[in-house]
C-alpha cells in the first residue's frame, strides 16, 4: 500500500491526520477493504457485475473508491460498493490477489454518509436508499438548508425525503421489495405515528389500498380545508383560536386538514349565531341556526317572498356605482386570465400572474356579493309575514352564509289560514293548497279540479303554439333555474314538464381529473358569473319576457350546455350523437385537454405509454421506455408528448373520408 504523494509516507495512521475536507488519494490492498454500513445504496443490480468486473480487469479501476479509516488496518468503502464487489469477484476468479492495490480516496470518518450520498446522487439510487441517506445526514447535525445546498435540491425535497424515511420500517421494506408505490408511501406519511400508519394499511384490503383510500383512513376524524365548514370558518380564524392543522408535504401548498373538529364546529356556530342575532332584532316569529339544510329538511316549510320596492335616488346611484365596479373587476380578471394562459408554463411570470388572478377572482366575488346584498335589500316584508314566518341561518355548499327568510312551518300556515278565514279576509294564493283543516270540505273535488285544470292546460297549449317569444322564455326559465336557484326550482315546480339535470359542477368535478384547472371549467365559470350578475333575484320568468330574442337564445345555449351529459364508463359505449355534436361545434379536444401523468399516463399500462410515444414521436423516441420502470416511463412519456397535442382515440374526432372528385 502506498500514497500517491511526492514523498513516501511510512504509516497510513500518520497520513490520516493530514486528510483534509477534500480527501487524499491513496492505494490500499483489496483484502483491507470492506463495504461500509454507511453506504447509502442498499438496493443494487447484481446482474451486470460480471460485465463491470471484466471492464475493470481490462481497463483498470477508472474511478477511485471513497473510503474512511475503520481502524485495525481496515478501510470502509463509503462509495463505490459495486466496484468493490467487482474487484472481489476478480479475486474469486483468481485474476486479482488479496494484495491487489486498489486506488482509493481517503476522507475523514465524519464525512462517511455525506460522501456516499454525494457520489451515489450522480447515479440513480433506489428512492428508499436516497431518503434514508438524507435522514442520516440530518441526524448527524446538518440543517435542512445545508443538506439542500450541498446536494443541489430544495429544502422541501429534503423535508419530503426525511418524512418518508420516518415511516414505519415495515413500509420501507415493502418499498424496497417493490410491493408498495411511492404514492402509497406519501399517503401513509400523512400521519407520523407508526401504529396509525399500520392500522390504516391493515384496515384496507389489498384492492382498497389506493393513495386516496389510505389518506381517507388516516384523516377520517379530521376536516379538509376545502370543505364547506372549513371555508365558512376560515383557516385564519381557526388557527387564531388555537386549532391544530396538519399539512401534506406531498400535496398542494394550500392543502391541509383541520384536526380540532369540536373547535371548528364551535367557531361555525358562533358565526351563525352572530348573524341570527341580527335577524332576531327584526322580530321574526322564530330564528334558527343549522350547520346545513338539505332539500328534504327544507321541503317541510312554505316559503313566503317579500314585495320588491322602488329604489331611492341614493340607492340607484349606489347600484350604478356597484355595477361599474363589478364590470371593471370582471374585465380585469378576464385580462389576467388571458395573460396567464399565454405565459410560459412553469415560468416566474406564470406564477406571478396566478397569484394576481387569485386576488382578482376574490375581488370580483366580493364585489358581486356586495351588489347582490344591496339588491336583496330592495324588498319589503309585510307585518303578517314577520308574525307568521321565521328565518333559518345556515351554510351553503360553497361555505358561505345563507340566510333563508320567510319560512312558514306547516302548523303556522294552517293556523294563519284559519285566522284569515274567521276574519273574513281573503287567503293569498301562496297560502292556498290541498291541506285544508281537518273536517273542512274543499270547495272543488279532486275530479273537478283535474277537469278544470285540464281545460286550462289545453287552452294554454293552444295559445302557446302561436307565441314563440313566451314559449322560448318558458323553456329558458326551466333550463337556467336549476343553475342559479336550485332550491326554488325544486320546490316551486312549474307548468312546463321540461326539466334539466345539471352535470355541473359536482358530477364533472368529481369525475374529471383536475377539472377545476381546465380551460373548459374556466370558460363555464366565467359565463355563469356574467349571467349571475344580470339575472334578477326574483321573478325570473317576468324578467325573461322583457328580453329580446337574442338574449333568450344566448341564455338558452348556456342552460342547454349546463345539462349536457355524455359521460359513460364502458368502452364501446360512445354515442353517435356526441360525435356529431363535436363535429357541429368544431371541438378539437387538443384545445381543451392535455395528457399528463395525473390526467392519463398514471392510469394506463406501460405498453399503452410506449404506443402513445411511438405514435406521436416515432419508435426511436419510445425505445428507452422498454427497460424503464412504470414511473420512469410515465415521466418519459409526459416529457415527449408535452406540446404535441396528442389525444387518446376516445377524444379524437372522426376523420371523414372526402368524396371522390
Amino acid at each position: 500500500m502506498s500514497f500517491d504523494a511526492p514523498t513516501e509516507v511510512q504509516s497510513l495512521e500518520a497520513a490520516t491526520d493530514a486528510v483534509q475536507f477534500h480527501g487524499q488519494d491513496v492505494t490500499i490492498p483489496l483484502s483491507q477493504l470492506f463495504l461500509s454500513s454507511h453506504n447509502v445504496r442498499k438496493v443494487r443490480n447484481a446482474e451486470d457485475l460480471p460485465e463491470l468486473a471484466a471492464l475493470i480487469a481490462s481497463q483498470g479501476l477508472l474511478h477511485r473508491l471513497s473510503v474512511t479509516d475503520a481502524g485495525d488496518g481496515r478501510y470502509s468503502v463509503e462509495a463505490g460498493g459495486r466496484r468493490l464487489a467487482a474487484c472481489q469477484l476478480l479475486q474469486a476468479q483468481g485474476i486479482y490477489t488479496a494484495d491487489q492495490a486498489i486506488d482509493c480516496r481517503l476522507y475523514a470518518s465524519d464525512r462517511a454518509v455525506e460522501i456516499s450520498t454525494a457520489e451515489n446522487s450522480h447515479e440513480a439510487m433506489h428512492p428508499a436508499d436516497q431518503f434514508e441517506a438524507f435522514a442520516k445526514l440530518l441526524a448527524s447535525g446538518l440543517s435542512e438548508q445545508q443538506v439542500a445546498s450541498r446536494f443541489g435540491v430544495s429544502v422541501l425535497t429534503v423535508q419530503r425525503r426525511m418524512t418518508l424515511a420516518s415511516l414505519a420500517p415495515r413500509f420501507i421494506a415493502l418499498f424496497r421489495a417493490d410491493k408498495i408505490s411511492m404514492d402509497q408511501l406519501q399517503a401513509l406519511a400523512h400521519s407520523p405515528d407508526h401504529a396509525v400508519q399500520i392500522a390504516a394499511w391493515d384496515s384496507l384490503s389489498e384492492y382498497q389500498r389506493s393513495p386516496y383510500m389510505l389518506k381517507q383512513a388516516l384523516t377520517n376524524e379530521e376536516v379538509e380545508s376545502d370543505t364547506r365548514l372549513a371555508k365558512f370558518v376560515g383557516l385564519d380564524v381557526y388557527t387564531a383560536a388555537g386549532g391544530a392543522v396538519r399539512r401534506d408535504l406531498f400535496g398542494e401548498p394550500d392543502e391541509c386538514w383541520l384536526q380540532d373538529v369540536p373547535l371548528l364546529h364551535r367557531l361555525a356556530l358562533d358565526r351563525l349565531e352572530a348573524v341570527a342575532s341580527v335577524e332576531r332584532e327584526a322580530l321574526w316569529s322564530w330564528v334558527e341556526t343549522h350547520g346545513s339544510m338539505d332539500y328534504v329538511a327544507m321541503s317541510k316549510f312554505e316559503r313566503q317572498w317579500p314585495t320588491p320596492r322602488a329604489m331611492t335616488t341614493e340607492e340607484a346611484d349606489v347600484m350604478t356605482l356597484w355595477e361599474v365596479l363589478v364590470q371593471e373587476a370582471v374585465a380585469a380578471r378576464d385580462a389576467l386570465s388571458r395573460a396567464y394562459e399565454a405565459a410560459d408554463k412553469g415560468s416566474a411570470e406564470e406564477a406571478a400572474l396566478a397569484s394576481q388572478l387569485d386576488d382578482a377572482e376574490r375581488a370580483t366575488e366580493n364585489l358581486s356579493e356586495m351588489k347582490t346584498a344591496l339588491e336583496g335589500s330592495l324588498v319589503e316584508w309585510a307585518p303578517e309575514q314577520y308574525a307568521t314566518c321565521g328565518v333559518i341561518v345556515t351554510i351553503d355548499h360553497q361555505g358561505r352564509i345563507d340566510v333563508r327568510r320567510g319560512l312558514m312551518r306547516p302548523e303556522d300556515r294552517k293556523a294563519h289560514v284559519q285566522s284569515l278565514k274567521k276574519a273574513g279576509q281573503p287567503v293569498p294564493a301562496s297560502l292556498q293548497g290541498a291541506d285544508t283543516a281537518k273536517g273542512e270540505r274543499a270547495v272543488h273535488s279532486e275530479r273537478l279540479m283535474l277537469d278544470l285544470t285540464a281545460h286550462r292546460t289545453a287552452a294554454l297549449q293552444a295559445a302557446l303554439t302561436d307565441n314563440t317569444h313566451v314559449a322560448l322564455a318558458l323553456v329558458v326559465q326551466r333550463l337556467v333555474e336549476p343553475v342559479f336557484n336550485p332550491l326554488h326550482h325544486r320546490t316551486a315546480g312549474g307548468p312546463l314538464k321540461v326539466s334539466a339535470t345539471l352535470t355541473r359542477h359536482t358530477p364533472l368535478s368529481s369525475r374529471a381529473t383536475e377539472y377545476a384547472h381546465s380551460q373548459a371549467a374556466t370558460v363555464l365559470d366565467q359565463v355563469q358569473a356574467r349571467w349571475g350578475e344580470r339575472l334578477p333575484g326574483q321573478d325570473l320568468f317576468g324578467w325573461l319576457l322583457t328580453q329580446d330574442q337574442a338574449t333568450l337564445l344566448e341564455l338558452l345555449a348556456f342552460g342547454t350546455a349546463s345539462a349536457l351529459d355524455d359521460m359513460h364508463a364502458r368502452e364501446g359505449a360512445e354515442r353517435a350523437q356526441a360525435a356529431a355534436l363535436a363535429e357541429a361545434l368544431d371541438v378539437d379536444m387538443a384545445d381543451w385537454w392535455q395528457a399528463t401523468p395525473a390526467t392519463y399516463f398514471d392510469s394506463v399500462s406501460k405498453a399503452q405509454l410506449i404506443e402513445a410515444v411511438t405514435e406521436a414521436c416515432g419508435a426511436e423516441a419510445a425505445k428507452p421506455m422498454a427497460t424503464q420502470k412504470k414511473a420512469e416511463a410515465v415521466a418519459h412519456a409526459a416529457a415527449k408528448l408535452d406540446g404535441k397535442r396528442w389525444l387518446p382515440i376516445l377524444l379524437r374526432r372522426e376523420v371523414k373520408s372526402q368524396p371522390a372528385a
